[in-house]
């Protein structure tokens, strides 16, 4: 799972350079900034969403909850 945590973190790492090339390029007027980052934005948060979910399933300790422990008898 650690390779998908690392491909999300570059993708992120990404995303925020994309956000800063709009940012510091003059020649975009300031309406159209806004519409170039908002899908960056959005990405950027599904993204951080995801990874914060999986690092739960990652973290969280299963236990069988049927009531059949002791394993399987012939």
């Amino acid at each position: 799972m650690d390779a998908i945590f690392n491909c999300i973190d570059n993708y992120i790492k990404d995303l925020e350079r994309q956000i800063l090339l709009i940012v510091e390029d003059q020649s975009i007027e300031l309406t159209k900034k806004n519409q170039l980052m908002e899908p960056i934005a959005d990405q950027k948060k599904v993204l951080t969403y995801t990874k914060e979910a999986l690092l739960k399933i990652k973290n969280k300790k299963y236990e069988a909850k049927c009531g059949m422990g002791g394993g399987i008898k012939n």
